[in-house]
């Protein structure tokens, strides 16, 4: 598809698995923000380091160091220096390999960190564009809603597909969001997509995630909720520019 080694960019451990066929065949460098640990589970990381090398693909240095809690705390906090260093270290991954493409997970309302995933991305592109060649910004759906219109998709082949399978088969902390994800998506298995990301950071929008830390909180898990308005946007202005274009 390109030339030299891309940069994904997703939010958690596993979310490249979406993506095992195009891993193998672009063998890019991958950035994975958290390290998956969710509320009160272990890290999922080590799955995810064993995925990605078994494609042929590498992983960037820092990947997977701060824990979801963590992420949360620094968006709760607005805490943009956290994304801000992350997209810079990415970004100087990417120009040592002249990365001609970079994708992210897609904004798609179901997490806030998956959202703000593609904001880092569009700062690493704009950090790349500022002494390089800008590269080509695609996303890729994490979840079955994801927001953007499609580039390009293939369907794999029967060998692709059974390497596939068993990457994902031997992801054992992922079996229950596997098993949701082809009930939402069942082509999700036997074909890969990339979209051009369309999103453009309005001042109102309500994603899904806010519901779910509003239960949370009443539940008395969290102290308060993320909010797109109060939180996630604020962070994504900051990184893309206060006019909030992605690149």
């Amino acid at each position: 598809m390109t030339s030299g080694f891309p940069v994904l960019i997703v939010a958690h451990p596993g979310h490249e698995l979406r993506l095992f066929n195009w891993m193998e065949r672009e063998r890019p460098l991958v950035f994975i923000l958290s390290d998956g640990s969710g509320g009160a589970q272990s890290s999922r990381l080590d799955y995810s380091v064993s995925t990605i090398r078994a494609a042929g693909a590498t992983i960037i240095e820092g990947s997977g160091q701060r824990s979801d809690r963590e992420w949360y705390a620094a968006i709760l906090a607005g805490d943009v220096s956290a994304f801000r260093r992350t997209a810079e270290a990415i970004a100087t991954a990417a120009l040592t390999t002249h990365a001609p493409l970079v994708v992210s997970d897609a904004v798609d309302g179901y997490n806030p960190l998956h959202d703000l995933c593609q904001a880092v991305a569009g700062a690493v592109v704009a950090r790349i564009a500022g002494d390089a060649k800008p590269p080509t910004f695609l996303v890729s759906p994490a979840t079955a809603n994801a927001i953007g219109t499609e580039s390009i998709a293939w369907k794999l082949e029967n060998e692709a597909m059974r390497r596939k399978q068993l990457a994902t088969s031997a992801y054992t902390p992922l079996a229950q969001e596997a098993a949701r994800l082809l009930a939402e998506a069942p082509d999700a298995l036997h074909t890969e997509r990339l979209l051009v990301p369309t999103f453009d950071w309005p001042e109102n929008w309500t994603p899904e995630w806010e519901a779910f830390g509003r239960k949370r909180v009443r539940e008395g898990r969290f102290a308060v909720p993320i909010t797109y308005r109060d939180h996630v946007l604020p962070i994504a202005k900051a990184l893309l520019g206060r006019d909030g274009c992605q690149s």
